[in-house]
């Protein structure tokens, strides 16, 4: 899965989710998901379960600071973005 299918794929799980209404189109990468009341803790840890079906592997509980789930592009950077040889 490319790039953009993947954030994309993110976002549309966060705007299914949400106790919140949220406008898919309104909802960016840089949209703060807890702070705005748009992810609570609860739905973050079945978050991870869908983070962890895209990437076909775990996800490591080290990775798991609360700054990780700030939005979009943090997720993105923490669990999707090639890594630096």
């Amino acid at each position: 899965m490319d790039e953009l299918t993947l954030r994309r794929s993110l976002r549309q799980w966060i705007v299914n989710r949400s106790k919140k209404r949220v406008n898919p189109d309104e909802l960016r990468d840089d949209t703060p998901l807890v702070e705005q009341g748009i992810l609570s803790s609860l739905d973050v840890t079945a978050f991870v379960l869908y983070i962890e079906s895209l990437r076909g592997e775990e996800v490591d509980p080290d990775d798991l600071e609360p700054e990780v789930f700030e939005n979009v592009e943090t997720i993105w950077a923490k669990f999707f973005a090639p890594k630096a040889a």
